[in-house]
């Protein structure tokens, strides 16, 4: 959905991409290529219990331990964590 996209990109704008850059390592990983490697599922959950995620998650560890910044909580609804995988979605198929 374009318009879910459009959403989702400026919600990223402004929550993520301080950090995070889709083509490029950053202060995170680079999330173009995010969904090649993990489930939408994951993306989403995230987004939403990033200090969860890195306290039980393998790969959100090794994440973690790769990156050495945990990601916080940026204050969205599951509404916006939604818009923004919809983003990385279209961000992936206009490539």
């Amino acid at each position: 959905d374009p318009a879910l996209a459009a959403e989702g990109k400026t919600i990223f704008e402004s929550k993520c991409a301080m950090c995070h850059k889709l083509n490029e390592r950053y202060v995170g990983p680079p999330l173009n290529d995010a969904l090649g490697k993990r489930s939408p599922e994951y993306i989403v959950n995230m987004i939403m219990n990033p200090l969860e995620m890195t306290s039980k998650h393998p790969e959100a560890k090794t994440m973690l331990g790769e990156y050495m910044n945990q990601m916080p909580f940026q204050n969205v609804t599951l509404d916006d964590a939604k818009k923004i995988l919809g983003y990385l979605q279209s961000s992936k198929k206009s490539e």
